[in-house]
Parts: structure tokens; sequence; C-alpha cells
């Protein structure tokens, strides 16, 4: 979530002309580049803007549409889309907000993209992964191997997993060799094997990962991991629908042991941890016999 700022508009050069498409940049020229952005006000409103959300409006809204509910000129919300107004006022952002019906967490993640960019703890350079991981003391590795046989690991906001205990590790295969949660459902065919709600489960992980980057205005904070991540074409598909989600709607993760095949639930609890000042977060799994529906086991 950090970067400088001609990550936010098109940059010319004499050999290639970038273009924008929708959260990232596509190269024509000698060299075809196609980097994913972090989340920004401009690629947030033209996906929802055009996307068939409303039913009297199956192929999104025009720009005039948008500005006629919105009380303001065509042109204005031609200049949000241009990132020619990054910061548009509170007022207007809530105006748009409901015009497009966003949900209460993609109307937050809006003004946290049309905030001003002001000094702060959130546009600094992220703390290392490494450096994290030394914030995880013992008597934190003893309170997640004191749950065992139930799945315990310390997770960043980037998904980078601090530390896990052996059920956590083995719920996951190969997780722990690449270490971030993202890379490993869309990186690493094991998941599909275990996950039973794999697109489910990937799509929320994705959208609640946009939600941590918009509150960085710093792009750096993630640029690194997308750049990874853009080699797979599903990732791609999720991130640039511009959901937000910041918590799950349902506590069960449905699982098959990687071992067995057999199927189980997994009651998922995620809170900050006690006493410790970092962006990182304690997740908590309950294993219990499978309680998901029966289709889930026969598609």
């Amino acid at each position: 979530m950090r970067g400088g700022s001609n990550l936010f508009g098109p940059r010319r050069c004499q050999k290639s002309i970038l273009l924008a498409v929708n959260a990232g940049y596509t190269a024509l020229g000698e060299t075809e580049v196609d980097q994913l952005l972090a989340p920004n006000l401009a690629d947030f409103v033209r996906a929802h803007r055009t996307a068939p959300r409303h039913p009297d409006h199956p192929r999104g809204l025009s720009r005039p549409a948008l500005a006629g509910l919105c009380d303001v000129s065509a042109s204005y919300i031609a200049q949000i889309e241009q990132r020619e107004k990054t910061s548009p006022s509170p007022e207007v952002v809530d105006a748009i907000a409901r015009a497009l019906r966003l949900t209460p967490a993609e109307r937050q993640h809006m003004h946290n993209l049309a905030a001003p960019k002001t000094p702060g703890p959130r546009t600094y350079t992220p703390m290392p992964v490494a450096e994290m991981r030394e914030l995880i003391s013992d008597d934190l590795r003893a309170a997640a191997d004191g749950l065992i046989p139930h799945l315990s690991g310390y997770v960043d906001e980037r998904w980078n997993v601090l530390w896990a205990n052996q059920a956590y590790d083995r719920a996951y295969p190969r997780l722990s060799e690449v270490e971030n949660i993202l890379v490993w459902f869309f990186l690493v065919p094991d998941s599909h094997q275990v996950m039973i709600e794999w697109e489910n489960e990937a799509r929320l992980t994705v959208n609640w990962f946009r939600w941590h980057m918009g509150r960085y205005q710093n792009p750096q904070w993630a640029l690194d991991l997308l750049g990874k991540l853009g080699s797979s074409a599903v990732f791609r598909a999720m991130y640039l629908a511009e959901r937000v989600d910041y918590e799950r709607h349902q506590p069960l993760m449905h699982l098959r042991d990687p071992a067995t095949a057999e199927p189980y639930s997994v009651r998922v609890r995620i809170t900050d941890v006690p006493s410790v000042d970092a962006p990182f977060q304690w997740f908590i799994g309950m294993r219990e016999k499978f309680s998901g529906p029966p289709s889930l086991l026969t598609d």
C-alpha cells in the first residue's frame, strides 16, 4: 500500500503508450506489461458504475446517469474516473455510494480511498515479515499450541502466516512453504484438494485483502504480492471485480483431511492479539464434524 504517485496516472514514453485497464496498466509497444494496481478511487468507481448491479440497468450506469443520481455533473464523474479528482468530499462519496447501492464495507472502502493523503502510520513502509515474526512471543506460540487439535496461527494484513501450530500446518498442506495464504490459494494446487468451498473462501480472502490495502495510502504496501499473484487468471478476475469484505459472513469453513479426504468443518474466529500493537491477527479454527450441506460433497 505504498509507492510513488506515478502509479495513479498514465505514464508516457517514446517507445510505448500506456493505457489504463481497470485496476492495471497495459503497455503497448516493445514490452508488454500488465501490472495490477493497488486499490484507487478511479478504478473502484468505474468498476461499480459499469457493473450490472441494478435490475433496471443490466449494463451498468452511464456517467450522466450516475451524475444525475448524485447531483453532480457527468464531467465530475469523469474526472474521478480519470484520476483528476482523487479526494471528493465525504458528501459526494456518500452520494455515489447510495447511487451505486454499495454495501457498508464498500462504502467505507470508498471513503478510505478518497481520504486526503496525509502523513500517518499507514503511509510508511510496512513492517517486514521477518520483523513481525519476532513479535510472536513464546507466550503467543504456547497459546496457539495449547489449542491443538484445533487450528491456530497468526496472520498479518497481507495474509502472510507469521506462525502456526501443527494442526494448522497439517490442515493447509504446503502453506508453510509459500508462507502466504493468497499465494497458496491461487498458485498451489493442493488448496483445491482441501478447501471444499474453494471459490467462496478464495474470493473472501481477496476481498478482505483489498479492504486492508484500501486503508493504506501508499500502494507499495502490497505491489510485490500483486505482481506475483497477477500470473493467476482467477486471482485477476476476483481482484478486478473490486469487491470488498472485512469479515466472514458465516463462521464455518469446510475442509477435507489431506491424508484421508474425510470432510470436516472448522468454526473460525479471527481476533486481534491481546496486548500486541501490531497489524496481525489471531486465527482460531475449532475443528468439528462436517456440518455443511450434503450438496458440497457431491459437486
